[in-house]
């Protein structure tokens, strides 16, 4: 009889074992629609964007929280849905391309014999929130030339944005808007740079 209960607890600590939580994956996104739209614009500067540059801690596959000032956490079951830094990238591209219309936006590395307007450069200080709070975007942007010799613009941002529901879902969603909202910022010193 006893070895009958042991075999019913090992049993039990196997199937537990063997049946870990499932991982989510995710992605920065925003309206399809309006990124397909700008497919078709052919006019507009020419502008290159560096690859967005982010701090160790967030450059990871798992998506940063933050309880407080001191303290940051990584969640163990979502996850970002390849690297950040590129996913970020693509959005900043693909936003710029529609708010300044023109499919001449690219992300580096750019080929050589590219005729470039300007080039753009992204440095994120930091890019994480709470879980049914507040989300933070805060960094610094660049623009300079074509040729990348002259810097034509720096500025500090900082976007915040508040959620209520204690899920990662709203938390990127959140994170992607705040992306969007430094696209326009970009944009908008790009077309101040062409009124000159």
């Amino acid at each position: 009889m006893l070895r009958h209960i042991w075999m019913g607890c090992l049993l039990v600590l196997l199937v537990a074992c063997g049946s870990s939580p499932q991982t989510d994956f995710y992605m920065l996104n925003t309206d399809q629609g309006s990124v397909m739209q700008s497919a078709n614009l052919s006019t507009g500067p020419s502008v290159g964007v560096w690859q967005v540059v982010l701090p160790d801690l967030l450059d990871r596959s798992e998506i940063v929280t933050r309880d407080n000032r001191y303290k940051i956490a990584m969640a163990d079951f979502s996850w970002w849905a390849g690297s950040l830094r590129e996913n970020m990238t693509l959005l900043i591209v693909t936003q710029l391309s529609q708010h300044l219309q023109s499919n001449r936006v690219v992300q580096s590395p750019w080929p050589s014999y590219r005729k470039i307007d300007y080039q753009v450069i992204v440095r994120v200080q930091r890019f994480d929130g709470e879980l049914g709070g507040e989300v933070v975007l805060r960094g610094l942007w660049n623009l300079l030339d074509g040729a990348g010799e002259k810097e034509l613009r720096r500025e500090v941002f900082e976007f915040k944005a508040n959620t209520v529901e204690l899920t990662y879902q709203e938390m990127v969603a959140a994170m992607s808007g705040l992306t969007v909202q430094l696209t326009e910022l970009v944009a908008d010193g790009i077309i101040d740079q062409e009124a000159k």
